[in-house]
């Protein structure tokens, strides 16, 4: 009997987790969706991922390997949450993603390959797209991403202007500076965005020669969205993330003004690369401190930018 390396073991059990994961997500995808025939589907493949969970048990066990017990990780617990609070279509983008890394990770996999698992994962993701609601999960992925804009930037904003040696009154006055300016910026982008691709589908509808104006309830112009609305969700999803450096200055002790901003802002920071793991297939950890890392390397030129700033101004002066 061959015992398998480490780094084999390691591959299996780590395969065996993600399927049973994957099958307890779908049952309870089958449980919470309200159309049976959709139902339908995550039951099947819900049974399809408990086979392949089978697959990799005989592996384990053929090497003379007990198998370990299984719990659903936090981001399979995490989703059944959100698809029972927000609705099922809400997760399938992230659901996805994971089928295809599930695919390209068995792809390079002998065994798997040879088994067929990496062509069923990726027909799993086909019988996904059939959803017509993905768009919860787009929103998410937007409300993430405009949340992480005004964060990043007026943290940016901040350090540079503390690395300069700015007073408090005018290290809040930044703060609160780039988060009006930047909300503001944001929202009129957007306004102007969605005005203008309504625009250019409103002048490119074939209608009547009769009609001097176009219909305004076409598909095509209505896919473009509300202006008004898409603006006011920028506005308040960067304000959202741009308050964050700012608070510690509002409420801590001088002394830790600075040093409060920059924790709460990494910390949001994590939190924000964890939510952006719901649909990029990457791990929490990973897309956690991947965030962090960015974002303070960009905050840290900044810094510096501006403690050479006040050293040549100084120089001048």
């Amino acid at each position: 009997m061959n015992i398998p390396s480490a780094e084999e073991l390691s591959r299996l059990r780590r395969n065996l987790r993600a399927e049973h994961d994957s099958a307890v997500l779908y049952d309870a995808l089958a449980e919470l969706e309200r159309d049976p025939r959709q139902s339908s589907v995550y039951r099947r493949l819900a049974s399809a991922e408990r086979q392949h969970a089978s697959f990799w048990e005989q592996r384990l066990a053929g090497a003379g390997l007990v198998i370990p017990p299984f719990r659903p990780s936090a981001r399979t617990t995490l989703l059944i949450h959100l698809a029972r609070y927000l609705g099922v279509g809400f997760i399938v983008p992230s659901v996805i993603a994971r089928e295809m890394k599930d695919r390209d990770d068995y792809a390079s996999q002998e065994d798997a390959r040879a088994a067929g698992l990496a062509h069923e994962e990726h027909a799993h993701a086909a019988a996904l797209r059939g959803r017509n609601d993905g768009a919860f999960g787009n929103n998410l992925r937007a409300a993430v991403l405009g949340a992480n804009d005004g964060l990043t930037s007026n943290f940016c904003l901040m350090m540079g202007v503390a690395g300069a040696g700015a007073s408090p009154a005018i290290l809040l006055l930044t703060g609160i500076a780039g988060l009006i300016g930047g909300a503001c910026s944001m929202a009129l982008g957007e306004w102007l965005s969605v005005t203008n691709a309504r625009e250019l589908a409103l002048s490119q509808l074939d209608r009547d020669m009769s009609m001097l104006k176009p219909d305004a309830s076409h598909p095509s112009v209505l896919s473009a969205g509300d202006a008004a609305g898409a603006a006011t969700w920028s506005f308040a999803l960067f304000a959202l993330g741009a308050v964050v450096p700012v608070l510690p200055v509002c409420v801590l002790p001088l002394a830790l003004r600075v040093p409060g901003s920059v924790v709460l802002s990494v910390a949001a920071l994590f939190v924000l690369g964890l939510a952006t793991s719901l649909f990029n297939a990457r791990s929490a950890l990973f897309s956690g401190l991947r965030q962090i890392t960015i974002g303070a390397a960009a905050a840290a030129v900044t810094y510096m930018a501006g403690r050479l700033f006040a050293a040549l101004g100084g120089a001048v002066l």
